[in-house]
């Protein structure tokens, strides 16, 4: 501490900008107990969101220790008197709806407290008083807490009293988060839109991001393994990521059991889809349903481990994963294993997000097996509805590969793009809900347009299914690219108008 002779004390505090701890949730409320500023947003979390970290919580029980996330709190100094006072409570920037839920639990499971041991319910009640909450006139924050705080109680009454003073001893002691404390407000800030967008929006892809590192870092505690996918991630354009994700996996996963489309496409709300299994999950029975995908991780492992001096000098085929689309993820280091595989596939196929690469760059990365189709499809109009059905025919496209592989793509991408384009033939005016329609069941505006040709693929046994697929006939279109596909005469109108 330094002091400087200047009119008045000024007192300076010399401590670092930046502190970093890692501390448990009991400390966290009981000892932090941070102050929710008035500029703090709603508590937003649903009955599903706390629903999802209690049960993330009791999964990693068996693993005796859980790291929930990152708080960002502000410590700045109050001038006060002409003298420096630290505020007792810093302000917390990011881990508003963590911190709330982690309070909401402690209240639930005081609700079972004469099941508890003393000791518990002494920490428990400590860490559900002295929070308070900015008072909103929209009562949305209220609302929600009460809501999450029965759902929270209903769950509870549901465990065994082993099962409740199991989970209150390791999620006061064991499940702990990172605490960053920065004294300047604006560098918090600053510190937050890094932690969470890195000057960009936040996709839902990065909260996946977020869960499968977790879940890496759990199955293999090497630094440098976890860091590795890191970097292999991070050399891929984020927007690439999410459109993969986004735009051509996560429709074909609903289209093809017949689901139809979200309004909004992929939100945060649909990354569970992502989250899939653990990988050492193969002896419990509920979940049967994965075992397939967790065998043939067994046996790709088992394969390279006995083979790693022939793969190691070219001398055996590598023999690699067969990832579905359709298929449940295996957490943690798979799942950007998986993201790789298909963001390559994507590029090789010629399936580009937004904004496109440059078009050398692009012609680089197709495979020229699919070259003519390319050229036409790319000479089609940049109107919103082209691009519309353009994006139907990349996931009809990744469909095929994922089920078929490279087995006679370039027929089989004819065949889906003049599937697919029949909208812009028979619609005047092509919209994501025709584009939807077309996909699970067949236009009714499309004459012959019949099926859902996502769930034809998924069950296919043979490419012929696709090859052979009947288009109904084409006799009318008046714009040169779509002539070109089709190979329709000159002359003709376009049809209906899709209102």
């Amino acid at each position: 501490m330094r002091m400087a002779s200047t009119s008045g004390i000024d007192q300076r505090d010399d401590r670092p900008q930046l502190t970093a701890t890692v501390e448990s949730v009991a400390t966290i409320l009981t000892t932090e107990r941070p102050n929710i500023p008035t500029y703090q947003r709603p508590y937003t979390w649903a009955e599903k969101n706390v629903a999802q970290l209690v049960d993330d919580i009791r999964r990693f029980q068996p693993a005796g220790q859980y790291r929930i996330g990152t708080f960002i709190l502000n410590e700045p100094n109050d001038q006060h008197s002409g003298r420096t006072a630290l505020r007792s409570r810093a302000d917390i920037v990011d881990g508003q709806q963590r911190y709330l839920s982690f309070a909401l639990i402690a209240h639930a499971l005081l609700s079972r407290s004469d099941e508890l041991d003393s000791t518990i319910i002494t920490e428990l009640t400590a860490a559900t008083e002295g929070i308070s909450i900015p008072r909103r006139r929209d009562g949305r924050s209220s609302q929600n807490l009460r809501a999450n705080l029965s759902h929270l109680r209903r769950m509870v009454q549901r465990w065994t009293a082993t099962d409740v003073t199991h989970f209150a001893e390791f999620f006061l002691d064991d499940c702990n988060v990172v605490v960053l404390r920065v004294r300047d407000l604006d560098a918090a800030f600053q510190m937050f839109d890094s932690q969470n967008t890195r000057g960009r929006p936040l996709y839902p892809t990065d909260l996946l991001k977020a869960h499968h590192l977790r879940e890496f870092s759990r199955t293999d505690p090497s630094r440098d393994a976890v860091l590795a996918a890191v970097r292999e991630w991070e050399r891929i354009p984020p927007e690439e990521i999410n459109h993969v994700i986004a735009a051509v996996l996560f429709p074909i996963k609903l289209w093809s059991v017949n689901q139809p489309m979200p309004r909004d496409g992929f939100t945060a709300h649909h990354v569970d889809l992502f989250k899939g299994i653990r990988e050492d999950a193969h002896g419990n029975g509920r979940y049967r349903w994965a075992h397939p995908v967790l065998l043939a991780k067994a046996a790709v492992d088992r394969f390279r481990a006995d083979n790693s001096t022939l793969l190691r000098h070219g001398v055996a085929e590598s023999l690699e994963f067969p990832f579905r689309i359709t298929e449940p993820v295996i957490d943690g280091e798979m799942f950007f294993t998986m993201v790789h595989h298909y963001v390559m596939e994507a590029r090789r196929a010629g399936i580009a997000g937004e904004p496109a690469p440059p078009a050398a760059e692009a012609d680089d990365r197709r495979d020229p097996v699919l070259a003519d189709l390319h050229e036409i499809l790319d000479a089609m109009p940049a109107g919103t509805g082209y691009r519309y059905v353009r994006e139907l025919f990349d996931c009809l496209l990744m469909a095929y590969l994922d089920r078929f592989g490279w087995h006679e793509v370039d027929r089989a991408a004819l065949v889906l793009a003049r599937y697919a384009y029949l909208l812009r033939v028979h619609l005047r005016r092509v919209q994501i809900g025709s584009v939807d329609i077309h996909a699970r069941l067949g236009h009714g505006r499309i004459p012959g347009a019949d099926g859902n040709p996502f769930s034809d693929i998924a069950h296919a046994l043979d490419p012929r299914t696709v090859l052979d697929r009947a288009i109904p006939d084409v006799d009318e279109a008046d714009i040169e690219p779509l002539r070109r596909l089709y190979d329709v005469p000159e002359g003709s109108t376009r049809g209906e108008e899709d209102r």
